[in-house]
């Protein structure tokens, strides 16, 4: 789709009009929460978006915070825009999600609500303990600003579902250590966890019940040999405690770098103090992870593995939200994340996992689908929607991370979802441990088995325009640090697209530690790995990615 531009002429005279009025405008400290097309009719001066804050991100629209004060200036360009709420003070605002206008409407009797988009909605009242007060089948986000993200006003929105072609080849080489992992899932083993997560009776954050079963995971993910962490953190205006359960597996080469496969453990229903034992719900996504870390405990790799069991999900991904921002308060170096939520049930057969994720996730959609086509076929439908964000995935995506969900259905359509029926004997087994095959295979191809080759570290890229008088071209250097051992040189690959796609830059190999990549065009980004190869010809895996 596109839009017209106004003529420089008529833009002038928007910029003109926007200069006095920046000058005369009131100055209020109050701010106001406001939905913005993505799509807008003009350029948005630098001026108007720098005082906003991004909230959320959706398909075809941005949650902004704002000074009330730039309202004038707004509405002077005539922007596309919505005010949700005129003062936000003190508020807790719940992103809702349900697939009837109807359900998201009716949250009015609770308080006051604003749809979205189709199936997403904001909703807010004097209390921040809204999962106690509205209907059990609507699923909640805590927002909680500002969020890692460029406001990108003149960006399509893309919500698109489409199936595209299982390329394995365009990834990496088979490798049968991880054809190995794969073969290892056991169905009995997905069954048996999911059975003995049921029997907490219920998990629902709050209660002693979910600590306990906090406290099966832990004890199951120390069984194997697993450092183990409880993340403890408190939510709601009543404070309750509880714990994210964090497992890891150390990487061997650049262990700064981390893959992170999860789903989160509570659970939550009508009747949700005595009866929500969330077979599907999650038990299933929780019992993928635990069977993943079972399996991939025995071996090594070069990232750093972590598997996270997220608690108070229900209540609006307290957890994971939690985890996620204090990640990139410290800079933690996430690669990428595979979130679980739901994989359990089939309306139909054969049943296809949803695979959701954002543009910025894009490649990790992609690199998921390749691995699960060459280790564990699976019928898989990608979809690329900023507004599927009622997972755990999500709070990763606004702290501008690559993650995505693995879900049976969006919408959904299990009808024992948040009911005291959600039980193991509605799951197909079957279908589950496709998946789990599948997202095994992916955290493996990620995180790179350990090889007798280790690939080079340290890797640095600098660039360098060189013009003449008709042209101009890019130069960039790489070095990195020698690989150890008897190392007879180095391969560099570059692509276009990062994590994907890398094709070969030096025609013989390279003898020391630093590569020159000339005559480059200037208008395009390059993303660079290098290879190490030893006197017997092995090469090493991919070194951590460079731009």
């Amino acid at each position: 789709m596109t839009t017209s531009r106004p003529s420089c002429l008529k833009l002038g005279a928007v910029l003109a009009a926007l200069l006095v009025i920046l000058s005369t405008a009131p100055q209020s400290s109050d701010t106001v929460l406001l939905r913005f097309d993505k799509q807008q009719p003009v350029v948005v001066p630098s001026a108007v978006t720098g005082p906003m804050v991004a909230i959320q991100e959706l398909a075809t629209a941005w949650l902004v915070e704002a000074p009330a004060s730039l309202l004038p200036r707004l509405r002077t360009l005539r922007l596309s825009f919505e005010v949700l709420d005129a003062t936000t003070e003190g508020k807790a605002y719940f992103l809702v999600f349900a697939p009837q206008a109807e359900q998201i409407e009716g949250l009015a009797a609770f308080g006051n609500v604003r749809l979205l988009e189709k199936g997403v909605g904001l909703f807010w009242s004097n209390t921040d303990e809204v999962r106690e007060i509205v209907p059990a089948d609507i699923s909640l986000k805590r927002l909680s600003g500002p969020i890692s993200a460029r406001l990108s006003f003149l960006t399509p929105g893309r919500a698109r579902a489409v199936e595209r072609p299982l390329r394995a080849q365009a990834y990496a080489p088979f490798d049968p250590r991880i054809a190995e992992m794969v073969g290892q899932v056991s169905s009995a083993r997905i069954l048996d966890s999911v059975a003995n997560l049921q029997s907490y009776q219920t998990r629902y954050a709050s209660t002693s019940n979910c600590e306990a079963s906090g406290t099966y995971i832990y004890d199951f993910f120390r069984q194997y040999g697993l450092q183990t962490d409880a993340d403890y953190f408190t939510f709601s205006a009543s404070n309750y405690t509880t714990s994210n359960i964090i497992a890891t597996i150390p990487g061997q080469v650049s262990p700064d770098r981390v893959v992170i496969v999860c789903a989160h453990y509570d659970s939550y229903s009508n009747q949700a103090k005595t009866a929500a034992p969330g077979a599907d719900d999650n038990a299933s996504g929780t019992a993928a992870v635990m069977e993943i870390a079972r399996i991939l405990a025995g071996y090594q790799f070069d990232f750093t593995i972590k598997f996270i069991g997220f608690s108070a999900e229900e209540w609006g991904l307290y957890g994971s939200k939690h985890y996620a921002q204090a990640a990139r308060q410290r800079g933690e170096d996430i690669l990428g994340v595979i979130n679980m939520d739901m994989i359990g049930y089939a309306d139909r057969l054969p049943e296809d996992l949803d695979l959701i994720v954002n543009d910025r996730s894009d490649w990790l959609g992609n690199k998921y689908v390749a691995s699960a086509t060459m280790y564990a076929p699976l019928a898989i439908l990608q979809a690329i929607n900023a507004s599927v964000t009622g997972s755990d995935h999500s709070p990763f995506w606004d702290q501008g991370y690559s993650a995505l969900l693995g879900i049976e259905d969006i919408p959904l359509k299990n009808p024992y979802y948040h009911k005291p029926t959600d039980t193991v004997d509605t799951l197909n087994l079957d279908f589950a441990t496709a998946v789990t095959r599948a997202s095994l295979a992916a955290v493996a191809e990620l995180a790179q088995p350990s090889s007798p080759v280790a690939p080079p570290t340290g890797i640095q890229a600098r660039s360098q325009t060189v013009r003449s008088l008709f042209t101009s071209r890019k130069m960039v250097v790489l070095t990195w640090n020698p690989s150890p051992g008897n190392i007879a040189g180095y391969h560099v690959y570059r692509t276009l697209t990062s994590h994907t796609g890398y094709q070969r830059a030096n025609a013989a190999l390279v003898r020391q530690p630093y590569y020159v990549d000339r005559l480059l065009r200037t208008d395009v980004t390059y993303y660079y790995v290098v290879t190490a190869v030893d006197a017997q010809g092995r090469e090493s895996n991919y070194s951590v990615e460079v731009r």
